[in-house]
């Protein structure tokens, strides 16, 4: 008989996927926001440039969330793999067949 990996869960892959996508999305709004900050300090707007530099903090503070729960996430699924992987390790390898 023949030992196949089990392959993890596409559900739990692709939540994973979406976790790193949330992170992106949030990274760029931290960044966009961060450079209206920029342009409002410049010109003098700082009520303005403070705002801004407070949503560009809670965006990246959301980034480092979702990217929190993907690494974590994502630890928990290749541990299960390399368990998976040393379980079927320990088999001896027919060759009588």
């Amino acid at each position: 008989m023949k030992h196949t990996e089990t392959p993890p869960a596409a559900e739990e892959v692709q939540a994973i996927f979406d976790l790193y996508q949330r992170a992106a999305q949030e990274l760029l709004l931290a960044y966009q926001r961060n450079k209206e900050a920029t342009r409002h300090h410049g010109s003098g707007a700082f009520r303005a440039a403070l705002h801004h530099a407070r949503l560009s903090c809670m965006h990246s503070s959301a980034a480092h969330e979702h990217l929190v729960h993907a690494l974590e996430r994502s630890t928990l699924l290749s541990s299960v793999h390399v368990l998976a992987d040393n379980a079927s390790s320990c088999m001896p390898v027919r060759r009588d067949h």
